[in-house]
């Protein structure tokens, strides 16, 4: 039976947030990260952050109560494919961001950084050294705008702490574009418990 007296987060991601709740699972770890607190996992594979608003906006239309924190993480899947220069997708993010504040007005949102690939969806070059500084930018922007609002990123600082920046694209898996399990599952255990602990 649900605590209806807890906070109830949100965390809507890509197939990262899938995998991160499957790992809890699989280990046994707290669902609701060992915080008093009710989250609700929402990741699926692929999801793009053009996906966000259609599921944001089904959700308001069949639910009354705003969540207390929502998480986002998403745009990675976005970043170089088509019609989505760094330009256009950092002014749709913050369009939508805005929207959203709009949608839920009593909840706190928060924007988790988007994590480096080996493989990007839309890599066309040898290398994605491009995209990667894309998504640095992106982060950057996005810290700045939610800050400006009063509102909190999730970052993942210590995530390939003591590498190059070479060696931090190499801490994923060649030919996968995924990043190693245990290292990306740790860093955003560590850095959502740490940023509700701070945030709620």
């Amino acid at each position: 039976m649900t605590d209806c007296s807890l906070p109830r987060i949100w965390i809507i991601g890509s197939s990262l947030i899938a995998r991160l709740q499957a790992h809890l699972g699989e280990f046994g770890l707290d669902q609701n990260l060992m915080l008093d607190c009710q989250i609700t996992w929402s990741g699926r594979g692929g999801r793009r952050w053009e996906h966000l608003m259609p599921l944001l906006r089904s959700k308001r239309a069949d639910i009354r109560d705003d969540p207390d924190v929502m998480v986002i993480h998403l745009g990675g899947n976005s970043i170089g494919t088509y019609g989505n220069t760094r330009i256009s997708l950092m002014r749709r993010m913050k369009a939508d961001i805005t929207e959203i504040d709009l949608l839920f007005p009593k909840t706190k949102l928060m924007f988790s950084d988007i994590f480096p690939l080996w493989n990007w969806r839309g890599q066309t070059a040898t290398t994605g050294y491009g995209l990667e500084r894309t998504r640095r930018r992106l982060n950057g922007a996005m810290f700045g705008f939610l800050s400006d609002m009063g509102k909190c990123s999730v970052q993942y600082e210590d995530y390939g702490k003591g590498r190059s920046e070479l060696q931090r694209l190499r801490v994923i898996v060649p030919n996968s574009g995924e990043s190693r399990p245990s290292e990306r599952n740790d860093s955003m255990y560590g850095s959502f418990t740490d940023s509700f602990l701070s945030f709620t």
